[in-house]
């Protein structure tokens, strides 16, 4: 009798250690530690799969783009990385250029504010203000 309840209890504790050591852990408990959490993230922007897996995810989320897109708009060298690719991307092609212009008339249209201010930023390129004039002289030649 003393051996059958030593056994169970034996194998009552190799089956509940069994269920604990298969049991997975969720993804807040390995990021819970802000060492380890750091650690995660770092693994994951240094590989590039890795790193494609999470900006898919990020993408996917539209919070998550809209922190970004802020992030994007307050940080200068994003910023400026951000315009130097719309500029590349305007180079080569020319529809891409079109549709930038488009919808910087359209901000301008809504908004003289915006229109005064992009008019200032332009007077430091005097070729570009001489174009300017010369088409809306032009225009009212017509």
């Amino acid at each position: 009798m003393k051996k059958q309840s030593v056994s169970a209890i034996f194998l009552a504790a190799i089956v509940i250690s069994f269920v604990a050591c298969n049991s997975k852990p969720t993804a807040d408990n390995y990021l819970k530690y802000d060492n380890q959490r750091k650690d995660i993230v770092k693994a994951m922007v240094q590989n590039q799969t890795y790193m494609t897996e999470l900006m898919n995810e990020m993408m996917n989320n539209d919070s998550c783009k809209q922190m970004m897109m802020d992030k994007m708009m307050t940080d200068p060298s994003m910023n400026e990385m951000h315009m130097n690719k719309m500029m590349s991307m305007c180079k080569a092609d020319s529809n891409m250029c079109k549709m930038m212009m488009g919808k910087t008339m359209e901000m301008c249209d809504a908004d003289p504010s915006m229109c005064k201010m992009m008019m200032g930023s332009m007077q430091p390129y005097p070729n570009v203000m001489k174009s300017v004039r010369g088409m809306s002289s032009m225009d009212n030649m017509k």
